[in-house]
């Protein structure tokens, strides 16, 4: 059998050399992959030969295009997260293989897989190997499901970079946000994430855990309650205290430090650091995900309606005070960043008007119904100081915008300095309405995790974000003083097949991986069992609040993996395979992509485009 797996490096040629996809034990690694491609070919030996596994031997007149080598790529340089990936890559690759295939494993920066997905610029990659981060305001998955809609596909820089494109799915997201009532809204969610659950159009392995570690005897944590010791949650760093020292340093890895202008941020750790520990949103979700609310007070008056009457004392690090039209102009600036393709994480929010009340009071008005707004957007957008933006050039260029020091704020703590790629450095602002930092903050940079453990050892830093399990075991076993907390999340790990090109157009392909990944190997080799297997493609994890009834739901056979059922789901759809057990299309498969490189989806293919009014 010709199946093995290739490790690739095509990360972006600016990385660090030290960066953590290169700094693990690669030869653990390779010897996991070369692991994988073994078991993949002893388990190919029992399906041969036209056994119930499938048609191997088949002759070449029944048999399609041989199925290509399967690229799968996933983030280089997103610390414990990164290491997490690489320690569940051979398992992932060992039930593809099992199918018939080679898989290709290749690591990427960040910015470079997301750009080029965002943009339709990477026809070569089939499989996104991605999590999400749990921020709170993702309880809520709306963000998360507009990822799929079939106007964000395409070479449009927005953010369906599965390029899923589904007329249906998208007709239900959009019914769902516009409806009357919450429980309205409930039942259409659970029919939206069912419809994409039954099409497979994203695969779910796990869920996220935040694992984060500090020093017991320097400092005394508090805040991490359910949401976690990582950046997506801002109340531990408020609520903790220095008992050693003057100043608390935080580990990250350098993403959060390469740029002033931290609106363009791609990653979603470096944006929750900016957004909710910097500045702060009008409301959001604690640790436990109760509503605090930070700037203001929020009245969903009705569907159409949102009202923000802003604090007394709410004011910026500068000692301006913060204003309704800033809250207004937030939200623009959200909009012209977007637009202007600058700020990746931002979603259009379809507000008719922003209206400015008075000094401290600001409607948001909406033309149809949209009631996931103030538990979403208003929760996510730290609220920005018009006039540091203005002065930064940001209104007229959002992506070159340069700011100076310091950054005046609407959080608890105001940035008085940026070494870009090691630190940011911040001082408590005692004028926040609702928080009191105890101490001075740094954000220390490491180039890798091992740097940041050996770090936290030394006791140079205090506290070490987003960690991966095996360094997590390392702080509770071996460093005095420290420990590691672990806490399992709503978001989850994913498999985003690439839905507008062969294979990963195909329904029953996207199904057959799903089922033929062992998912128990996959949570002990990377978590020791501490998180279970999702089994039900849904993009959030069975951990959210939302997860709909599971009865409604597709859910994967076995989560050992079942290799066979999988290649019967593709034998009963005309794939087979040849005497070598290769993967072929069926004879009639039409292989094209659904549109064009460089293009966005049509309304000639996709009538729904006019019917719905999207603007692809």
């Amino acid at each position: 059998m010709a199946a093995h797996t290739k490790q690739t490096d095509a990360s972006d040629e600016s990385k660090p050399k030290d960066s953590i996809a290169e700094s693990i034990d690669r030869r653990t690694l390779l010897q996991g992959l070369g692991g994988a491609a073994t078991v993949g070919l002893a388990g190919c030996g029992g399906l041969g030969g036209g056994g119930d596994g499938g048609s191997s031997g088949a002759s070449s007149e029944d048999l399609g295009e041989r199925v290509s080598t399967i690229q799968m790529e996933y983030w280089s340089d997103y610390g414990g997260f990164t290491t997490t990936q690489e320690q569940m890559a051979p398992t992932i690759s060992e039930g593809i293989e099992s199918l018939g295939m080679e898989v290709e494993v290749v690591p990427k920066d960040l910015g470079t897989q997301t750009g080029q997905q965002a943009n339709d610029e990477n026809r070569d990659n089939n499989i996104s190997f991605t999590w999400w981060v749990p921020a709170s305001d993702r309880l809520d998955p709306q963000e998360l499901l507009n990822n799929m809609r079939l106007d964000w596909a395409g070479a449009n820089g927005k953010s369906n970079t599965s390029n899923y494109v589904d007329c249906e799915y998208t007709r239900l997201l959009i019914e769902q946000t516009e409806a009357d009532s919450e429980d309205e809204r409930t039942e259409g969610l659970n029919e939206t994430i069912a419809y994409m659950s039954e099409d497979c159009a994203i695969d779910n392995l796990c869920p996220v855990a935040n694992i984060g570690a500090w020093r017991t005897d320097m400092v005394d944590v508090e805040g991490i309650g359910n949401a976690g010791l990582a950046r997506s949650n801002a109340e531990w760093l408020f609520k903790s205290e220095l008992t050693e020292g003057d100043e608390l340093i935080v580990g990250i890895d350098p993403i959060a430090t390469e740029t002033t202008n931290w609106m363009t941020h791609t990653a979603s750790m470096p944006e929750a650091m900016w957004q909710h520990m910097i500045h702060s949103p009008v409301h959001k979700y604690d640790e436990d995900f109760e509503v605090v609310e930070l700037l203001g007070s929020v009245d969903v008056v009705s569907g159409e309606e949102v009202v923000v009457e802003l604090f007394d004392d709410a004011v910026f690090t500068n000692g301006d005070p913060v204003t309704a039209q800033d809250v207004k102009f937030t939200f623009e600036q959200v909009l012209r960043g977007g637009d202007a393709g600058a700020y990746p994480g931002a979603a259009p929010v379809p507000y008719d008007e922003i209206e400015v009340v008075d000094d401290q009071t600001v409607r948001f008005l909406f033309s149809e119904p949209y009631i996931p707004f103030a538990e979403t957007s208003l929760m996510r957008w730290g609220i920005l100081h018009q006039e540091t933006f203005e002065e930064a050039g940001a209104i007229e260029n959002p992506g070159d915008a340069t700011f100076e020091m310091p950054i005046a704020s609407s959080g608890p703590l105001e940035v008085t300095s940026i070494e870009q790629g090691q630190r940011v450095v911040t001082e408590p602002h005692d004028g926040h309405p609702e928080y009191e930092v105890a101490q001075p903050v740094t954000f220390e940079a490491y180039r890798n995790e091992e740097s940041m453990i050996n770090a936290l050892q030394a006791g140079e830093a205090h506290v070490a974000v987003e960690i991966s399990p095996p360094n997590a075991s390392r702080v509770n076993d071996e460093i005095e003083d420290a420990e590691a907390e672990f806490t399992g999340t709503h978001t989850a790990y994913n498999l985003q097949y690439i839905c507008h090109t062969a294979p990963g157009k195909f329904t029953e392909f996207r199904k057959a991986i799903g089922a033929s990944i062992n998912r128990e190997q996959l949570v002990n080799t990377a978590f020791d069992g501490r998180v279970d297997p999702d089994m039900f493609p849904t993009y959030i994890s069975e951990n959210h609040p939302r997860f709909p009834p599971e009865d409604m739901l597709y859910e994967h056979p076995d989560p050992s993996g079942d290799v066979e059922a999988a290649r019967s789901m593709l034998e009963d759809e005309g794939w087979g395979w040849d005497g070598d057990d290769n993967l072929h299309y069926p004879p009639d498969a039409d292989l094209e992509p659904l549109w064009p490189e460089g293009e966005v989806p049509s309304a000639e293919d996709f009538p729904c485009i006019d019917e719905l009014d999207l603007d692809p």
